[in-house]
């Protein structure tokens, strides 16, 4: 009896955290819809100012930087815009942080011009409203993933939630732990802390998922040096990411790369922490003799190419 009581007291104690999550994930994915409206319609910068946050960031040439600036610096140009749609959310079970992913679509005079894969991250602010704080994105090879009417969540449970008092140290701190395991066992490290359901993005790839992620970087070739820069861990304490810097010296099998990364971190119900999206973003020059550089753009989920050779 006791113990039915003890259960029954911890599930009334976590539906309001469920409330949260369900109504935030909503909220997200309506946010992202409409700031991909107001991109199609007003313009892509009009729409990134729109929905940035004052200390919003963006990838410009690989580089972090705030959204607000570097969207007040770009002018804007008639027939060039971006469109993008989620395929996947997720939201924090105390309702203040969330995400989504899908692709992208840049056009130059109204054509298609490049594509690729973007994470949003969405923050709720003081006045109730969602703006993003990491917005970013990679070009990729490969289809685009259909558009579908009801965006799915990730199929793993999350961890009860666990509310802390030091949000952004505790996701900083998971961060660090993990980029001094992967400089030492850059693969071993990667199958450890990679969700059953990661999704990997790197510049000129095709998107690595799942399993397919797992046994893609069981055999990285070389760790690479990690920097956080800063991050944020939901007040319940199942869902945060960090961004921040990367370098990889050269190697027998690839260049020297450097640039940017963004990682969404999760407690999961059965495995803990665990990596879920992971995205690349290397600087000009980076990765030459992989693939071809990214557009000279914030490569995001409407940064607009500026340069004639895109």
């Amino acid at each position: 009896m006791k113990n039915q009581l003890a259960m029954g007291a911890i599930m009334a104690l976590l539906v309001p955290f469920v409330g949260h999550a369900q109504a935030a994930r909503e909220a997200i994915i309506a946010a992202e819809t409409a700031f991909a409206a107001q991109s199609a319609q007003a313009g892509t910068g009009v729409a990134f100012l729109a929905n940035s946050a004052p200390t919003g960031l963006v990838t410009n040439e690989g580089k972090w930087a705030n959204a607000q600036e570097v969207w007040k610096a770009r002018p804007s140009q008639a027939g060039n815009y971006l469109s993008w749609y989620p395929v996947l959310a997720d939201a924090a079970q105390a309702g203040d942080l969330g995400y989504t992913t899908g692709p992208w679509t840049s056009y130059k005079n109204n054509q298609p011009n490049a594509s690729g894969e973007y994470v949003t991250v969405w923050r709720k602010q003081p006045d109730g409203k969602w703006k993003f704080v990491v917005d970013m994105g990679i070009e990729r090879i490969g289809t685009a993933p259909a558009k579908v009417t009801t965006v799915p969540q990730p199929h793993l449970l999350p961890a009860a939630a666990t509310p802390s008092t030091a949000p952004s140290n505790v996701v900083i701190d998971i961060d660090r732990r993990f980029a001094i395991a992967q400089q030492l066992k850059p693969g071993a490290t990667y199958q450890q802390y990679l969700s059953s359901e990661a999704r990997l993005y790197r510049p000129g790839l095709s998107m690595m998922q799942g399993a397919a992620a797992a046994a893609n970087m069981k055999n990285l070739d070389g760790s690479y040096l990690f920097t956080p820069v800063t991050g944020y861990l939901a007040a319940s304490g199942d869902l945060g990411y960090v961004v921040g810097n990367l370098t990889r010296p050269a190697g027998t099998k690839h260049p020297e790369e450097n640039g940017s990364y963004l990682r969404v971190w999760r407690r999961e119900a059965v495995d803990g922490w665990r990596v879920v999206l992971e995205v690349f973003n290397f600087t000009p020059g980076s990765q030459d003799a992989v693939a071809a550089p990214a557009p000279d753009k914030a490569p995001a989920s409407g940064q607009l190419p500026t340069t004639p050779s895109n």
